[in-house]
């Protein structure tokens, strides 16, 4: 756990400052506070030298490749910017074998990502976002062939600039729609990440809210030669289930 605590500490650090001038600005700033459970699945491609696995769920096997999500974040909005924060964990995992059942292959990761977010209002109900996100992951990759079994393992971390949209409309009195989409890696962390939430949000009291969502979480993450060579090409995605705090 010590390697995931200096990025949420970063992410604390940046938003103390818009904290403190809600505490100066009384009534102006608005914050919230989220927790959200989440059903993950996995599929794309991971490479770690030179076992590589093909990961392919289909609708019918979705729910045998569900495992654990978990996110929380904290956003403080006024009428013009927004500052957030949130930290995602996956534990994520796949297996496969041939009609013949000569072969099989697995993937296991486990992954912290760490978001901050500045967002300006370009309308009531639009937002423009830029992000930081970092990513840490474990990947595990089991190859069978015949009675021949290879498994390896990695670590990896990186950041990765993004930009993005927020967009929100009311649906009646108490319920509200979102839809945020996130675009970014550019090369400076993955070649490309992109971040998709979808969820409809019931404000049962002024204080308290909870929601149902869908959230995507994708990169195309390559690094190393030779025996430290690893290449991510994976989307994260599954349904979930939160409550939100505001005060």
């Amino acid at each position: 756990m010590r390697r995931y605590l200096a990025p949420i500490a970063v992410v604390a650090s940046a938003l103390c400052s818009p904290a403190a001038l809600a505490e100066d600005v009384a009534g102006d700033w608005r914050q919230t506070v989220f927790i959200y459970g989440m059903g993950a699945a996995i599929e794309g491609d991971a490479q770690i030298g030179n076992v590589s696995v093909p990961v392919d769920v289909s609708i019918s096997d979705l729910f045998d490749a569900l495992k654990f999500g978990a996110m929380a974040a904290y956003r403080i909005e006024n009428d013009e910017w927004s500052f957030s924060g949130d930290v995602t964990y996956m534990n994520l995992g796949w297996s496969g074998q041939t009609q013949q059942g000569r072969a099989s292959s697995g993937l296991d990761v486990e992954q912290i990502t760490v978001m901050g977010t500045a967002g300006r209002r370009l309308s009531p109900h639009l937002e423009a976002l830029f992000s930081l996100a970092y990513f840490d992951l474990s990947a595990d990759l089991q190859v069978r062939v015949l009675q021949q079994r290879t498994e390896v393992s990695r670590d990896a971390s990186w950041v990765d600039p993004l930009v993005g949209l927020n967009y929100v409309v009311p649906i009646g009195g108490k319920w509200t729609y979102t839809l945020r989409g996130d675009v970014g890696g550019f090369g400076v962390g993955s070649d490309l990440t992109w971040h998709m939430i979808t969820t409809f949000r019931r404000q049962n009291t002024e204080r308290f809210g909870w929601y149902l969502g869908y959230r995507v979480i994708a990169y195309d993450y390559e690094d190393g030669n030779g025996r430290n060579y690893q290449h991510y090409d994976l989307q994260q995605h599954g349904p979930g289930i939160g409550v939100s705090i505001a005060f």
